[in-house]
């Protein structure tokens, strides 16, 4: 399940002016699975240490658990959004 929303930049660029009053517009560097995978590293080496680190049964090293876990994390995060604007009603 290869979900859009794990390519989005996860800072998006915003328009600035430079010194000289030119209008740029930085390209965005990571995407948000690299982020939250970057992010959880540290964590998933960690543990790697003492444990072993599975997946659905499976042995996976720890960057493979940290970009499962941003995976996940990001589903999460999106069903949460869906959920809060279906919630949103007009009033009148």
């Amino acid at each position: 399940m290869d979900n859009p929303n794990y390519q989005a930049p996860a800072f998006p660029p915003q328009i600035a002016q430079d010194n000289l009053g030119r209008v740029i517009a930085p390209i965005a560097g990571m995407s948000k699975l690299e982020y939250f995978s970057l992010q959880l590293l540290p964590t998933f080496l960690e543990l790697a240490k003492n444990t072993k680190l599975a997946s659905n049964g499976k042995p996976v090293t720890a960057p493979q658990a940290a970009i499962e876990a941003a995976k996940q994390l990001l589903d999460e995060l999106t069903k949460l959004r869906q959920n809060e604007n279906s919630n949103l009603s007009v009033i009148e």
